[in-house]
């Protein structure tokens, strides 16, 4: 098949916009506030969305006319006015980021799993690129703040870039201390993948040296293997430590039965944990890989500072991850 790299080299495209359509939509109830949102689509490869009202965060995100992301049964939770927990307000979505005051349940004031999500972006630049091998593809990069006017000076700084025919979706973060004091940062992205990727038996591969339940539960104790559906309310949650990487890189791999394949690579020098979630309630049915700078249990978390980093007076904490599709050929 002609990439669409060819196509333009050869002068069959009369604008990038055949390859790679890329769309401003307002009015999204998915979204947040204002209801904006991006919708792209590129050539042989993804169709997501990125909410510039939720963090900047990835909402849903289609592979091979296949759903990818899972989406929470609450569907549009919108905005609050008032304070409401984090869990009431998760709608779902491919990457929903975690902290950077909190991560994990609440604690010392701070809610669960922090503000990012809930924090609008600005400065947002939407951009069609080359890659240097000719593949055109999008970025869209924004800041989402980390603030409070008594308080820390924390500001993100993100991109989101893909390629045609190259079916994966690659964040990174540049976390900046603007503030003349010691901030702590706690980042955990929750990558949320539901059916058909997720199915009864879809296996889960983390190379690691240890992974250890929270809580033991109705779920079966086995996180390699994606059980069958129950008729209550019920989840599982693990964690992974000493992870493997090469070339400084973790993966954790999702194959489904029928052999559609989601994978999350993320840099284990800035997010040394990995944390899996198993929620297969009937009609909510989720599947959450979270790569995480610092713990959400255990004695860590029991200790002062919770054992999340803290960053210095301009210091920058560059985080990377990378999620990615595969399906059989045929």
């Amino acid at each position: 098949m002609t990439s669409a790299a060819e196509l333009v080299a050869a002068g069959y495209i009369g604008t990038t916009d055949g390859l790679v359509q890329i769309r401003e939509t307002v009015g999204d109830p998915h979204s947040g506030p204002g209801g904006r949102a991006y919708a792209c689509t590129l050539a042989g490869g993804l169709a997501f969305e990125v909410l510039p009202e939720r963090g900047l965060d990835i909402g849903a995100v289609w592979y091979g006319g296949r759903p990818v992301a899972w989406r929470s049964p609450l569907g549009s939770p919108g905005p609050s006015a008032a304070a409401r927990e984090w869990i009431d307000r998760f709608g779902g979505g491919l990457v929903i980021t975690c902290g950077l005051d909190n991560i994990g349940p609440a604690r010392a004031g701070l809610g669960q799993h922090g503000t990012h999500h809930d924090t609008r972006a600005y400065d947002v630049v939407v951009a069609r690129v080359t890659r240097d091998d000719g593949a055109p593809g999008v970025r869209i990069g924004g800041t989402v703040d980390s603030m409070a006017v008594f308080g820390r000076r924390v500001r993100v700084h993100r991109t989101i870039t893909a390629w045609c025919d190259d079916p994966a979706l690659h964040l990174t973060d540049t976390i900046v201390n603007d503030g003349a004091w010691p901030a702590p940062v706690a980042v955990l992205y929750h990558c949320n993948f539901g059916a058909p990727l997720v199915l009864p038996g879809t296996r889960v591969g983390v190379r690691a040296e240890s992974c250890n339940r929270r809580e033991p539960g109705s779920v079966p104790d086995d996180p390699t293997t994606y059980p069958g559906v129950i008729d209550h309310v019920d989840e599982a949650v693990w964690v992974y430590t000493g992870l493997e990487a090469t070339d400084g890189w973790a993966a954790a791999r999702v194959t489904s039965p029928e052999g559609l394949v989601g994978e999350v690579r993320w840099r284990t020098d800035t997010l040394p944990y990995l944390f899996q979630w198993v929620f297969p309630t009937r009609s909510a049915w989720a599947l959450g890989l979270e790569p995480a700078n610092a713990p959400m249990w255990g004695p860590e978390r029991d200790c002062e500072g919770a054992g999340v980093p803290v960053l210095a007076p301009g210091a920058t904490l560059v985080t990377e991850v990378e999620v990615r599709f595969s399906a059989p050929q045929g």
